[in-house]
């Protein structure tokens, strides 16, 4: 039986060619693409994606988060000094609305939340979705 015909990597310019969709090379990033993919979908049938696109999410507890955090929380990469852009849960929201008996009204409960500039709370999410991110307790007063 004869092998499949080369073609062209589907990573946009790439241009190796391969006998599957993507090289070797890209074929890893892809595979990560997609766990993130089926993450969103599940986020988006077990309810999450509706709380985020709602309005009591989008305009009352992000403006609040931001106006009661003007600076960024997490701090691994900007050290706490660059401005809150994003809101943080602290414990993912699956996990922490799952602690309180599927309770959905925990999801904007601001115990669990935190300003984040953009480049921590990316990178905290993508440690997260790694398995390599641990909370630090909160430091005492």
């Amino acid at each position: 039986m004869p092998s499949a015909a080369p073609g062209i990597c589907h990573q946009q310019g790439c241009g190796t060619a391969t006998t599957s969709r993507y090289c070797d090379r890209h074929a890893h990033d892809n595979q990560e693409l997609s766990s993130t993919r089926e993450r969103e979908t599940r986020r988006r049938s077990t309810g999450l994606k509706k709380l985020y696109d709602s309005a009591a999410w989008r305009v009352r507890t992000v403006r609040f988060i931001l106006a009661r955090d003007s600076l960024c929380q997490i701090g691994i990469l900007c050290g706490g000094t660059a401005p809150s852009t994003d809101v943080d849960h602290a414990i993912r929201a699956e996990q922490y609305i799952a602690q309180h008996d599927g309770d959905e009204t925990f999801f904007f409960d601001p115990n669990n939340l935190r300003g984040a500039c953009h480049a921590c709370h990316s990178h905290k999410t993508q440690l997260e979705r790694r398995g390599l991110w641990k909370e630090l307790p909160a430091p005492e007063p």
